[in-house]
């Protein structure tokens, strides 16, 4: 049946009568939406996190929403990687994290009045590690998993010289900002909320969010469209190169200082958190809402993993099976448009 055939045989008063969503309408669309799974997810394992340990709910998802925010932020930067398609993730962010926090605290040298320049050179070093990335990947031609292997080798190496020499240390204000609350809500979740909706509205209300989703959709009609696929592709490594950075010297200063193995579980927990959050693994769908979603379900199943005692092989197999559920939950006809 064609449109024309549609139109001549709805009524009227069926084609002017405004449209009224109705209450099951509205839940019908909220549990299609691709991220709700994991929103269940992180509701039923903080409950269970209260019923098990007695603690206060209150507690455990303030402290789960400040740990969960570093992760954010980090998939914020892997969220665009992944979005603008082409098989691409980043895994050079755990080592991008690393390297920064060592260099933001030897500039920072526990003075206050270092922090702007801290943490300045931490998001620089970091997008310039996504420059290299983007300039292997796009214009050498190296697949994205090996091109940001490689780049995080080579900072693994310079992090593992330069933090022989070298000792810093985080200005005491931005680790006490990284732990401050106004009652019992972090002020550091408040600011990555505000992180989290600026680059949603930099992905679904701009241009150039609009072409990044458009080139991991399809990226020859993208190109008809002047979005260049490999310039948009470059700059998504680019940015998660930076706010990779920026994650590395604010965990620095929340967890007092750098170490080696500072940024060792983002590099795979940034990817899951994606997915998680209901954007598409194959590119062309970013939900960054989805993020905090699945950034707190991970949270807090480490949580309550700790909790039981459970052993790491064993967290590692529920975290497995939970996000094998989560997706499986997550495929409906809502999710594949």
């Amino acid at each position: 049946m064609t449109d024309l055939d549609t139109r001549l045989k709805t009524s009227p008063a069926e084609s002017t009568k405004p449209g009224r969503p109705t209450l099951g309408a509205a839940v019908l669309t909220v549990l299609k939406h691709p991220a709700t799974p994991a929103f269940i997810g992180m509701i039923a394992i903080w409950l269970a996190i209260g019923i098990i340990a007695g603690r206060g709910l209150v507690e455990t998802i303030s402290a789960g929403i400040i740990i969960a925010t570093f992760l954010v932020i980090v998939g914020i930067g892997q969220l665009f990687v992944i979005t603008v398609g082409n098989g691409g993730i980043d895994l050079s962010v755990s080592y991008v994290m690393t390297l920064s926090a060592f260099l933001a605290c030897q500039i920072m040298a526990g003075e206050n009045s270092n922090i702007v320049a801290g943490i300045l050179v931490a998001v620089v070093a970091g997008l310039a590690a996504g420059a290299v990335s983007a300039v292997l990947i796009e214009f050498v031609g190296m697949p994205p998993l090996v091109g940001t292997l490689a780049v995080g080798f080579g900072l693994q190496t310079i992090t593992l010289v330069y933090s022989g020499s070298v000792v810093g240390v985080a200005a005491p204000a931005l680790s006490q900002f990284t732990t401050a609350q106004i009652g019992p809500i972090p002020i550091f979740g408040i600011v990555g909320v505000v992180i989290a909706v600026a680059f949603a509205i930099i992905l679904k209300r701009t241009s150039y969010g609009r072409r990044v989703e458009a080139v991991g959709q399809k990226p020859v009609a993208a190109s008809f469209a002047n979005a260049r696929p490999a310039l948009i592709r470059a700059s998504a490594y680019v940015l998660s190169g930076g706010m990779a950075g920026l994650a590395g010297v604010l965990l620095a200063a929340y967890s007092g200082g750098p170490s080696l193995g500072l940024g060792s579980s983002y590099q795979l927990a940034s990817i899951a958190v994606v997915v998680l959050g209901g954007s598409l693994i194959a590119g062309g769908r970013g939900i960054i809402s989805g993020l905090w979603a699945g950034a707190v379900l991970l949270t807090l199943l480490t949580t309550l993993a700790n909790i039981t005692r459970l052993s790491g092989g064993w967290q590692f197999i529920i975290q497995g099976a939970l996000i094998v559920i989560v997706l499986a939950l997550a495929r409906n006809p809502m999710a594949r448009r």
